[in-house]
């Protein structure tokens, strides 16, 4: 027997699907020009917090089921994220330390002025 012809998409499901790769593409476009902007280690981060947020919105939106390794899994991450956010706010506000090289540097460049006739 011959096999079914496939379903047909409406005209409304249609237009879901063209707005979904729509989306998709907006979003991969963000992620590469984000790069531009921030470390590796801050893009990583940026992109499993990503997944936490499909995860929520998938059991709040959508009523998928959710298990306790999905929801400990969501909080992790949510946590990481936030600890990780906090360690980069700590780190930029110390003072950058100078390096032994450039304060040698500038102990020679101090002799050198001394030396020149005013």
């Amino acid at each position: 027997a011959p096999a079914p012809p496939p379903p047909r998409l409406s005209t409304a499901d249609g237009m879901l699907l063209l707005a979904s790769c729509v989306n998709a593409v907006a979003i991969s476009w963000a992620g590469i020009n984000a790069q531009a902007y921030v470390t590796a280690t801050t893009f990583m981060v940026l992109a499993n917090l990503n997944k936490f947020v499909v995860v929520a919105f998938g059991i709040a939106v959508l009523h998928e089921a959710s298990s306790w390794q999905a929801v400990v899994g969501c909080g992790t991450s949510l946590l990481g994220g936030a600890a990780y956010a906090r360690a980069r706010s700590n780190l930029a506000s110390r003072p950058t330390p100078v390096k032994c090289s450039e304060a040698e540097a500038d102990d020679e460049d101090d002799e050198k002025a001394s030396l020149q006739p005013a």
